[in-house]
């Protein structure tokens, strides 16, 4: 399912994979946050996994999406982790982080 720029998949075991797309709007993401919370809910998810494998670059706006993401996951007890980051994207979080992220970071699903 297409949810404002993110694609939503079930992919079994608890788990849902979203893949963003550049359709996405971090300017405004209520919509697609409350979308991806009723998703996660309504298949009983406890792992959300975050494909970043299309974000060449984590900057303040895509960190505080990713942030609010996982805070909001984290309050209806699922765990998210990021997914295949590539290293341009590390390098950029790296540079700007002061605490440890709310989310998890993995190479892939099959890694956790």
């Amino acid at each position: 399912m297409n949810l404002g720029g993110i694609h939503l998949t079930r992919v079994g075991g608890g788990a849902m994979l979203a893949e963003p797309s550049r359709a996405l709007d971090l300017s405004d993401t209520a919509f697609v946050l409350e979308a991806i919370l009723a998703q996660l809910h309504k298949h009983r998810a406890d792992r959300l996994y975050y494909d970043l494998a299309d974000v060449p670059v984590i900057d303040t706006v895509h960190y505080a999406w990713l942030e609010s993401l996982a805070r909001a996951c984290r309050a209806i007890n699922v765990r998210m982790i990021c997914i295949h980051m590539q290293p341009t994207a590390a390098f950029g979080l790296a540079t700007f982080l002061q605490d440890p992220p709310s989310f998890d970071t993995a190479l892939d699903m099959e890694a956790r």
